[in-house]
């Protein structure tokens, strides 16, 4: 007992050297990581403020180009409130340079091609109207204003305005054999997108990215519309390369991420690494595998996020222009950044650790290891029923060795006697399937339709085919002409009628809740006959009839027969019995039927049912004497009563495993099982499924297995039960099974 102290004590010592180490290594690893948080967090705040000071200075850039076209649009426009009574030097440089165009390709002295634009237009020099020189000489006054914003604008390549009255004045000047207004001119972005259709608010707008016909490069188009008053003439706009935007990219970070200007269709304007051509698209300069679809949204606060792929991102939107820059790197892990933060130190810590756990778990496997892991196979063997071998273990363990073979010989007398128990439950579920009754419930609206004899027709055809079994007909809610009309006195607590059914006249029941008469009547009644027909004729609101008084009926019923009235000409008043009802059945325990009885030969109504029973002049009536059913409604009765006795079904289930899990070929014994229901029931069908089961010895197995089905009547069953029990025994012990399962009408039973 001291010997056993000792190790305990130990292991509790070398518990507490391992919770030590951990604690320190724990605290460890949380000091490094609140330190490399901070960090991160540090490097993320910097991160943003550069890229914030990085979109100032690019707006600051762009900035220039609005105010030089906000400038350029009012000197335009202020023209027109003091126009030039003189053609000015320029106006009378202009010269035909066509057929039917005009341009400056001489510019007049004292001007040359530094101080002026070339203007060339389509139409007649001679002709021109007043209003359309005026708007000339504004163009020509725009010279000057041309010159200066080249001149601001470091990377402007263009400047011009163009008029919807087909001229044009270019800056810097350039020979109108290399360039010259045309109208396809109109149908360039810098006019269409300022026109009034698409530019109502008279804003600066800027155009997609295109390669400039002059040859000086990939650029973009900042223009702003021109009126004189309210009518729109022109636009006056400013060309640009996209080189300036490109150094300033370029220098942001090159070595740790890539900078980008997107603008609002998704093109690229510059970018850190990617050269730029008119056809560069934002998605060229995504690494792979980033989803776009998370960009998108984050440019509406300046923060950084989280990208999949191991990236973050920063964007900002524009002020001065409707691009987004974007600042896309890579993402250290968060266990590469404590790595980076911490070097070898943790490294050797780390060894230092695994070197004294390696000693410390050297001692506890001969103390407390090995013989815990001896117990465990001992409780696996004991499971499996197997002898355990000896073992050499600690003294102190023996007790629970023995103590573990007492419990589980304990538990092997238990399953034995649950099996036994299992087995007589077995035998019982097979009676009560035996003897649960046939119910067929007759529901009628209204009075007339035939019901009673109908009602009549089932019991006499039950009595009939089980001649051995009592048969019960009555109408509920009582009908107090019953006895008046069969017959008997009202006293009389069950008539017998000629044709060996009973007549029930018993409702008793006592002070009782009206939706708890139905239920105490079955009660006594279920105890009485095995053959039950009930006649229920509805009263009042139809679903409050059905919820009350025949709702705890249809757990019973194996057929509902609906009689259609005859007053019915649309079927409404069937459909909405029928439809009450099935909100409380269910199809796989009873069926529903709908019959029509015609009670007079020349009754006119269509409505769908299942059975039509024409009109029979002489017809016998049921209530007193012995009657037979006459043949148009013994078809439909028969049928009925048919589909009624053959509603039980037997299921047989065929593994395809032997030995628990071994695949074998088991088709021959899916034959002799289909075979072998067929002779006892008429006939049986095949399917396959998949299925688990629990084994004793290899825990739960998954199978394919075979489902063989047979439908039967109650005499058949209860005639061939024990038959089935016994081959499925016998195929029990052929296929080496623990158990085989049996379904009785979808109640498992396992053999």
């Amino acid at each position: 007992m001291e010997k056993f102290e000792a190790r305990q004590f130990t292991v509790r010592y070398n518990n507490i050297m391992l919770y030590t180490f951990l604690a320190v290594l724990l605290v460890s690893a949380l000091l490094i990581s609140i330190q490399t948080i901070s960090e991160t967090k540090n490097k993320n705040t910097q991160l943003i403020e550069q890229f914030k000071t990085e979109a100032i200075a690019i707006d600051n850039l762009i900035v220039r180009v609005t105010v030089l076209l906000d400038l350029m649009q009012n000197n335009a426009e202020d023209f027109f409130l003091n126009p030039r009574p003189v053609a000015s030097i320029y106006f009378n440089g202009l010269a035909d340079v066509g057929t039917n165009e005009y341009g400056l390709d001489n510019v007049p002295a004292p001007y040359s091609i530094a101080d002026a634009g070339n203007l060339t237009g389509q139409g007649d020099l001679a002709r021109l109207s007043p209003e359309l020189k005026n708007e000339i000489e504004m163009a020509f006054n725009l010279n000057s204003d041309f010159k200066s914003t080249l001149k601001s604008v470091p990377n402007a390549a263009w400047v011009y305005y163009t008029s919807k009255n087909k001229f044009i004045n270019i800056y810097p000047w350039i020979p109108s054999a290399e360039f010259k207004f045309t109208d396809k001119l109109y149908k360039k972005e810098f006019y269409t997108l300022g026109v009034p259709a698409a530019n109502p608010g008279k804003t600066i707008f800027w155009t997609s990215v295109y390669l400039d016909e002059a040859g000086k490069g990939v650029m973009v188009t900042a223009a702003k519309p021109v009126y004189n008053q309210d009518e729109f003439l022109g636009t006056v706009a400013i060309d640009f390369t996209l080189d300036e935007l490109g150094n300033y990219v370029k220098a942001f970070r090159p070595e740790l991420g890539e900078l980008s200007i997107i603008n609002s269709t998704g093109q690229l304007l510059a970018h850190t690494k990617l050269p730029l051509t008119e056809t560069s698209v934002f998605k060229d300069a995504i690494p792979a595998g980033v989803n776009l679809d998370a960009i998108a949204p984050s440019c509406a606060d300046l923060k950084l996020v989280r990208l999949n792929q191991g990236y973050q991102m920063v964007c900002i939107q524009l002020k001065n222009a409707p691009w987004k820059l974007l600042y896309i790197e890579k993402n250290q892990s968060f266990v590469s950044r404590i790595f980076s933060s911490i070097g070898t130190v943790f490294v050797v810590l780390l060894a230092s650790l695994g070197i004294l756990l390696y000693f410390i778990k050297k001692i506890t496997f001969r103390e407390f290891i090995y013989p815990a892991a001896s117990l465990v196979r001992h409780i696996s063997k004991q499971g499996m029923g197997d002898r355990a071998p000896n073992r050499r273990v600690p003294a102190a363990w023996l007790p629970w060795f023995a103590k573990i073979s007492e419990t589980f010989q304990q538990n092997r007398n238990l399953i034995n006697e649950i099996k036994q128990k299992n087995t007589e439950l077995t035998d019982l579920n097979i009676a009560l399937e035996r003897y649960m009754p046939k119910f067929i419930l007759i529901v009628s609206l209204d009075e007339g339709c035939g019901a009673t004899n109908i009602g009549s027709y089932f019991a006499s055809s039950l009595t009939k085919n089980s001649s051995d079994k009592k048969t019960v007909y009555m109408e509920y809610p009582a009908n107090t002409q019953m006895s008046a009309a069969f017959g008997y006195d009202d006293s009389e607590r069950v008539h017998k009628h000629a044709n060996g059914f009973d007549i029930w006249n018993d409702f008793d029941l006592g002070e009782v809740p009206e939706e708890a008469e139905s239920s105490l009547l079955m009660t006594k009644i279920l105890n009485q006959y095995a053959n039950i027909v009930m006649h229920a004729t509805v009263k009042g609101d139809i679903d409050h009839f059905i919820d009350v008084y025949l709702e705890p009926l249809f757990r019973y019923t194996k057929a509902i027969v609906v009689m259609v009235p005859n007053t019915d000409k649309t079927g409404d008043k069937t459909a909405a019995v029928i439809k009450s009802i099935q909100r409380h059945v269910r199809q796989d325990q009873t069926t529903l039927y709908t019959i029509l009885n015609r009670v007079s030969e020349n009754l006119e109504i269509d409505v769908k049912v299942n059975f039509d029973i024409p009109y029979v002049a002489d017809l016998q009536p049921v209530t007193r004497a012995a009657f037979s059913i006459p043949e148009p409604a013994a078809k439909a009765i028969n049928e009925i009563v048919e589909r009624i006795e053959r509603v039980h079904q037997v299921c047989i289930f065929i593994p395809t495993t032997i030995n628990i899990d071994q695949p074998f070929d088991s088709a021959i014994y899916v034959n002799r099982t289909m075979v072998f229901l067929g002779e006892k029931f008429g006939g049986a069908t095949s399917s396959q499924a998949r299925g688990v089961w629990n084994s004793d010895d290899s825990g739960i197995v998954n199978e394919v297995v075979h489902l063989v089905v047979s439908y039967t009547t109650e005499d058949d069953l209860n005639r061939f039960a024990n038959e089935v029990i016994e081959f499925i025994k016998l195929l029990k012990d052929e296929l080496q099974q623990e158990a085989m399962a049996l379904e009785i009408n979808k109640k498992m039973i396992l053999v």
